[in-house]
């Protein structure tokens, strides 16, 4: 401990008004272009999003898009009921965790369907295991 006035101070209420002052310092420093010219920032730029993908003319491929994307959200509302239940979560989890997963699936491949550009659609997939799939070499 350090004596300071009537008191005496410890390490931390030390180490605290050190790093008080130091702030006080860097607060002023910032005002100030070249110190703040000098100074890497923290933050980082997002990665430059993608165009979203053009829609196909064939109708055909629109509706079997759209009827996936129905499958998806009935397996949705069927997950999402499912999990209310605690008990159910516990017992079941690695189903509903497939549930999710076929879901993502029915989402990925309604995105290929309903684009113009289905290569650059299964790209895009996240999922590595059906982005294989979907990019295999025939036999």
């Amino acid at each position: 401990m350090w004596a300071t006035g009537d008191f005496m101070t410890s390490f931390w209420s030390k180490a605290a008004a050190e790093a008080a002052d130091r702030n006080r310092g860097e607060v002023a420093a910032a005002g100030c272009p070249e110190e703040a010219a000098r100074r890497r920032s923290i933050r980082r730029d997002p990665p430059p999003s993608e165009p979203n993908l053009a829609a196909t003319d064939d109708q055909l491929r629109l509706r079997l898009a759209e009827e996936l994307d129905y499958a998806r959200r009935i397996l949705d509302i069927m997950g999402d009921d499912l999990t209310g239940d605690s008990a159910m979560v516990v017992r079941h989890a690695r189903s509903l965790q497939s549930i999710d997963i076929v879901g993502q699936m029915l989402g990925h491949l309604a995105t290929v369907i309903r684009s113009c550009d289905p290569d650059a659609a299964i790209e895009r997939i996240g999922m590595a295991e059906l982005k294989a799939r979907m990019t295999r070499k025939p036999l």
